[in-house]
């Protein structure tokens, strides 16, 4: 049954507070770039006290994921848009699992940074600082005995926090269908890894760095015949104690049942889950808690059955942007067969953050493909797949058959609408901090949501939903990017300045995340398969 802390306060209390969206309003105002605010930071990185890349837990017992596991082989376009290339459900085994793990949070790359050895992972992570962890449910796992388990990408193994099934007792505070899935991953940050150099912003990029795990995870999950969603809707402090997580240092973000569903008796009496916390190694010898990240995300927690249910229930209408005079240009078809040869585990171990564009300008339809992959239909538990909370402004300075400027894609009409025409290379470099690698890209996505409007239906915890979803297009545009040959690099931003230059049309839009596309200046070496070299 559902544990809560002694002396919290009664779930009625505790439930209003998602609904007062003055906190996520605060956190989102509070923690704004601007010009002022970055020269005004007295924020410095003591790389002494960096945070260790990995969480190792000591004393639990390990269980080592077969690395025969295969590469997936599915025709990348299709399955990054979401749109499953395989029909015929698999039977989720330990192989599989190790498949689907090592594809969205594996080791692809490593490299010496003075003394210290680097690792990369198949999904990117702001800051190259990776703070989300693995978390894995299982029931009926061909191979596995079932338990709760951690992802150890470092040795490719999983550590076992609880033995026997637990997925009932996790249905019974989150999605019901958890119970007939069988496996579960539970997405969590550890909010020091991101905090130590990005301060109270990192709270933002908690859902960035989970939604590009989740673009691979649904990519690959649906390929192999193992679907997945995205579910935000759990009561918070049961699923972090059912875990083991530390209050406010780490915490649930997302939960991702995949697998055909299978059978499992409901209605059997739930187990008592008694509190653990299993030790782990520190992360580095001090670390820093920002009250607000913490009071902005227990604004948002759920605290019962009938709170999930509810919250799930809510139904957001159509963030359509408002109509305007601006010309209209149709985007053609993606074209599929430029990546026939490529395959998506491919694309997964050659996919990095580019570091200089060559500016060399794309295609139109290569344009066409990546925004038509990246805004594909999202599975989740809270809104049907066409409504989505993210829409894409961007600037195209090099784009062959498109005239420099900024734009808005309707991904309803497949159709950019001209905002602005002129060349704009300073500005998209500007928006992004400066960054000269930005005024050098081809296009600058600008992922930008209603947000006051997604507050008002779903409450605070709608921040979370919408920083997510920035995430997920993000990590779409990442991978269809390099099945395209080409580059991709994500970006923090001045929050203002973005609304601003997109207005009139942005009027009353907050950005989530921006993402540079171009064609790289340097061929990078494509990563591998690191579990089968080591």
């Amino acid at each position: 049954m559902p544990l809560l802390k002694s002396g919290t306060p009664s779930a009625s209390t505790r439930s209003s507070q998602n609904h007062d969206t003055a906190y996520a309003l605060n956190y989102h105002e509070s923690t704004k770039h601007s010009e002022i605010s970055l020269r005004t930071s007295g924020h410095y990185l003591d790389w002494a006290n960096k945070p260790s890349q990995f969480k190792i837990y000591e004393d639990l017992t390990s269980i080592s994921l077969p690395k025969n596991f295969p590469q997936p082989e599915a025709e990348p376009l299709m399955a990054i848009s979401g749109r499953a290339v395989q029909t015929e459900p698999l039977n989720l085994g330990l192989v599989e699992l190790a498949e689907l793990l090592y594809f969205s949070a594996g080791l692809t790359r490593k490299y010496r940074f003075g003394a210290e050895l680097h690792y990369m992972r198949a999904a990117s992570a702001t800051g190259a600082l990776y703070p989300i962890e693995l978390y894995v449910v299982t029931g009926n796992v061909t191979g596995l005995e079932a338990g709760i388990y951690h992802f150890d990408p470092l040795d490719f193994e999983l550590s076992r926090i609880r033995k026997g099934d637990y997925r009932a007792e996790l249905a019974s505070v989150s999605d019901d269908g958890i119970a007939l899935a069988p496996a579960t991953m539970a997405f969590t940050s550890l909010a020091w890894k991101n905090a130590w150099k990005y301060e109270a912003r990192s709270y933002r990029h908690w859902f960035w760095d989970g939604g590009v795990i989740a673009a691979n995870l649904i990519a690959l999950s649906g390929s192999i015949g193992s679907p997945t969603r995205i579910v935000q809707g759990f009561v918070d402090q049961t699923v972090n104690e059912l875990l083991g997580l530390q209050d406010e240092e780490e915490t649930t973000i997302c939960l991702s049942p995949v697998g055909p569903e299978g059978h499992q008796s409901t209605d059997r009496q739930l187990k008592r889950v008694d509190p653990i916390l299993p030790k782990v190694q520190p992360l580095s010898g001090e670390e820093t808690k920002y009250a607000g990240i913490w009071e902005a995300h227990r604004a948002s927690f759920l605290h019962s059955k009938e709170e999930v249910d509810n919250w799930t229930k809510v139904r957001l209408e159509t963030l359509n942007s408002q109509r305007t005079a601006h010309p209209k240009i149709p985007v053609p078809p993606p074209k599929i067969e430029t990546t026939r040869s490529r395959k998506l585990g491919e694309v997964i171990l050659q996919r990095g953050s580019t570091r200089r564009f060559a500016r060399s300008p794309i295609t139109l339809s290569q344009l066409s493909t990546v925004l038509r992959a990246s805004t594909g239909p999202i599975p989740r538990d809270y809104l049907p797949e066409s409504g989505n909370l993210i829409e894409t402004y961007l600037i195209a300075n090099a784009v062959e058959g498109l005239a420099p400027g900024s734009y808005f894609y309707s991904g309803e009409q497949k159709s950019l609408e001209e905002l602005k025409r002129g060349e704009l290379r300073q500005m998209s470099a500007y928006l992004c901090l400066g960054q000269p690698l930005f005024g050098d890209a081809s296009v600058v996505f600008f992922l930008m949501t209603r947000l006051r409007d997604v507050l008002g239906a779903l409450g605070n915890r709608g921040y979370r939903a919408a920083q997510l979803e920035g995430g997920i297009v993000a990590g779409r545009i990442y991978l269809s990017a390099y099945a395209l040959g080409l580059g991709a690099s994500g970006s923090t931003f001045y929050d203002d300045a973005v609304t601003e230059f997109f207005s009139p049309h942005s009027r009353e839009k907050s950005t989530m995340i921006a993402v540079g596309l171009g064609v790289p200046a340097y061929k990078a070496r494509t990563g591998r398969v690191l579990p089968q070299f080591t």
